[in-house]
Order: C-alpha cells, then sequence, then structure tokens
C-alpha cells in the first residue's frame, strides 16, 4: 500500500474524536487502531501531529497498558502533539502471534510514528517503556529527536536484575509493616512499594491499572540475557533522565542507563519526595519536562 494511501487508510480508522472539553483552547484527542505485522496497536493523539513536533509516551510494564498515561496529554499543546499507545498484547492492543521479542516492540512503536505522520519524534519511555525507547533510538537513531526517560530500566538485563531486587527489598519490608498484603494476588497489592509515600492516594489514572501476566512473562523469556548497552554507547541525541529519590529500583540502576548513554547529551533531574511514578511529584515533573521540550533544540 502506497504510503499516502495507508495513512489516509489509518485515519480514516479514527475510533473516536473529542474535543476536550469543547474548549477551542484544548487539543483535540483522536483515537487510531495502527496495523503493525501481527498486532493491531491502540493509540491516542493528543494535538495536531502536522503543526509541530510529536512526543510519543511509552508506558511501562511489561504487560501493562497506558492509561495510567492521560496525564500526559497536559503536555500537548499548538506545536506539540502527545501520542500514547498501548505495546502488543496489552490493554486495546491485540495479542501477537509471533511474539514478543524486543524488535517487535521497536517495531511497534515505528508504526505508530509512521501512522501519525512523523519523520522525527520525541520518544518518552517510562519504566519498561524507557528500555523500549532506548532500543529504538539505537536501530532508529535518524527518526529520534531527542529523548526524554522517566523512572527507565536499564539497556542490560544485569543493571535490570539489580533493580528488581533493590525493589523486592522495598516489597519485603512493606509486608512486614503490614501495607503490602502477604499474599499478592494483583499489580495493585504492590503499588505501595512504587511511591515515596507508600500511603500516597491514588490518582484514578493509576487505580485503574490494565495488567497483561502472559504478556510480562511472554516478553522476558523473549528478551534472554539482553544487552544493548554498547549501542547506546553510541547514541548522541540530547536526552533528559528524571528519577524519583525514591524509586525502589534504587539510583544506581538510573546511573547504569546514565552511564550506558555516554555519547548523549544526558541530563539527570532527581526528584524529592517521589517514587517511581510521576503522579507522586507531578508539579515538579511536568516542570522538568516543560523546561527540557521549550528549549530551542528539543
Amino acid at each position: 500500500m502506497h504510503k499516502w494511501a495507508s495513512r489516509i487508510f489509518l485515519w480514516v480508522s479514527v475510533l473516536a474524536f473529542a474535543c476536550m472539553a469543547c474548549s477551542p483552547n484544548r487539543p483535540a484527542v483522536q483515537e487510531l487502531k495502527v496495523p503493525a505485522g501481527d498486532v493491531t496497536l491502540h493509540a491516542r493523539v493528543t494535538g495536531d501531529p502536522e503543526s509541530g513536533d510529536v512526543l510519543i509516551a511509552i508506558h511501562g510494564g511489561p504487560g501493562m497498558s497506558s492509561d495510567y498515561m492521560l496525564s500526559l496529554e497536559q503536555l500537548a499543546g499548538s506545536d506539540l502533539a502527545v501520542v500514547t499507545y498501548d505495546q502488543r498484547g496489552t490493554g486495546r492492543s491485540t495479542e501477537p502471534s509471533e511474539g514478543y521479542t524486543m524488535l517487535k516492540y521497536v517495531a511497534d512503536l515505528d508504526a505508530v510514528r509512521e501512522a501519525v505522520g512523523a519523520d522525527r519524534v520525541i520518544i518518552m519511555g517510562h519504566s519498561w517503556g524507557g528500555v523500549v525507547a532506548l532500543r529504538y533510538a539505537t536501530v532508529h537513531p535518524d527518526r529520534v529527536q531527542s529523548i526524554v526517560l522517566m523512572g527507565s530500566g536499564p539497556p542490560s538485563l544485569e543493571a535490570a536484575r539489580a533493580g528488581q531486587l533493590s525493589r523486592a527489598q522495598r516489597i519485603a519490608e512493606l509486608q512486614r509493616e503490614g501495607i503490602i498484603p502477604e499474599a499478592i494476588s494483583s499489580v495493585l497489592d504492590i503499588l505501595p512499594a512504587y511511591f515515596s509515600d507508600p500511603r500516597f492516594e491514588l490518582p484514578d489514572e493509576l487505580g485503574n491499572l490494565h495488567y497483561n501476566e502472559t504478556a510480562e512473562r511472554l516478553t522476558w523469556s523473549a528478551l534472554g540475557e539482553y544487552d544493548f548497552t554498547s549501542e547506546v554507547g553510541r547514541l548522541e541525541h540530547r536526552a533528559l533522565m528524571v528519577w524519583g529519590q525514591d524509586d525502589p529500583f534504587g539510583l544506581s540502576m538510573a546511573e547504569a542507563t546514565r552511564s550506558a548513554l555516554s555519547n548523549a547529551d544526558v541530563e539527570l533531574v532527581v526528584l524529592k519526595d517521589c517514587g517511581h511514578f510521576w503522579q507522586e511529584c507531578a508539579d515538579h515533573f511536568f516542570a522538568a519536562i516543560r523546561t527540557f521540550l521549550d528549549a530551542p533544540d528539543r
């Protein structure tokens, strides 16, 4: 299918259109179905991708959906569109027939980029989404304008394991305190471990998390002993890393990612009284993101 014909098909496939409280000052929202090989991805576009830059936000997990990222839409404006999407097998995207390899995740992200008609994009990865963002940048460096990482996973399993051990210790500590139940039955049970204040009152976008355990299990199985640290070391993009001071994965995991980005122009912002999710420190988080995005060379 010709590129422009394909793009027309994608935009005709819009599921919904909303006027964001019917205010002329609020960016419009469009929801798309994006064909990507063996899956169809659900994407949400806030703002006009043709009016300026495009930021694609990649959610955490693996296995979670993008619902908890709705607050990122406030970044959209007259010169910036914000795109979120459900990764393969999660949320309103379909289950894959060809698995959950890292290069499949990369191809999915590129399909979303092409669907919104952007030649180059700002990629923002949260947690596991940061791993996808970094891998995408190594495969398609010319399609990446700049990189934003929040609580990002590292580009090697060895560094990820160290972070997972730190998180496990935090969960055990909160179990001893009776904040997390001994018998964990859902992802919501362990959320207190992800915050600086384990009694943080969850906003709706975090309290209604969707999680596919099968997608997580099959993804980690497909990744194996992954390590693309050397490829990350060749990236020369401008990058912002945002990390909660009390992130359960530990600051050492952030340092591993920063160290890997040895040739990039990296700024690391550590947020006080903040854990793994920006909702706990929203004002400081969005201030850091906007400062980065407002720079002339964003």
